[in-house]
Formats: structure tokens, C-alpha cells, sequence
């Protein structure tokens, strides 16, 4: 079964509760873990990397805590994934012009990047719409 690791879930899931708190300023890796129900130690080492990436920041301190490197706008879910799952590739290196199933996992790769290419805003907009739709709904 083709699946992202639960590394990238916990990963998207955190970096879109900074998206959707990006003007409200920093938040707590306590309170990211408890709000998304995440394991905090492993929280802290998937942060690790997304702060190497240049992805979020920390700020330590009484006042500190984590934020993203910049506006949701400007930070990919693609980035995101290849910064804690690495590349995905489904097609092999070695193309066979003549080799359809090449051409096919090439396809779905390139459909897994489309798909993959919007911002954390436009994720938190989406996440915005189906809460309304959701509270509407009870």
C-alpha cells in the first residue's frame, strides 16, 4: 500500500495549527501535541527537521514557542512532505521510452505533485470550510 508515514501526517497536521494561528503568534509544542494528538517527543523531532528546512522557527524562552518561517502563503504541503518523507518516486530512473508502466507511474507522480502543490493557507481555508460545514450540519 502506497501511504505517507505517520511522521508527515503528524508533520502537516502541526505546521496547518501554525498556519491557522500564524497571526495570533507562537504556540507551545505542549499545546501542539495535545491539540492535534501528537506524541510530544515525537513532535519535537519532526520540528527538529522542519526547523533545519527553514519551514517553521522557534523561539525559546517564557514567551517562546514555534511558528512558521513564513506566511502560510508562502509554504508548501509539498515542501512539507519532501522535508520528512524525502522525494516521492514511484517511476523508475532507468525510462524505457517503449515501457507504459514507466509512463504510468510517471503520470501518478506527477498527479501526487499537483495535488500536493497547495500552500498551508489554502489547506487551512479548506480545514476553515469543512469546520463551518461541520457546525452547521449538528
Amino acid at each position: 500500500m502506497l501511504s505517507l508515514s505517520a511522521k508527515s501526517i503528524y508533520g502537516l497536521k502541526a505546521t496547518l495549527l501554525l498556519a491557522e494561528y500564524h497571526d495570533q503568534g507562537r504556540l507551545a509544542i505542549r499545546e501542539i501535541a495535545t491539540r492535534r494528538n501528537i506524541p510530544r517527543q515525537y513532535l519535537e523531532q519532526i520540528f527538529n527537521q522542519l526547523t533545519r528546512a527553514g519551514i517553521i522557527k522557534s523561539v525559546r524562552g517564557k514567551f517562546g514557542g514555534y511558528q512558521l518561517a513564513q506566511p502560510p502563503k508562502n509554504v508548501m504541503v509539498s515542501e512539507i512532505i519532501a522535508t520528512l518523507e524525502g522525494s516521492i518516486e514511484l517511476a523508475p530512473d532507468d525510462n524505457d521510452p517503449a515501457d507504459v508502466i514507466a509512463d504510468l507511474l510517471t503520470r501518478a507522480e506527477e498527479a501526487l505533485a499537483g495535488v500536493f502543490s497547495l500552500s498551508l493557507a489554502e489547506l487551512a481555508e479548506m480545514a476553515r470550510k469543512k469546520r463551518q460545514v461541520i457546525n452547521f450540519n449538528i
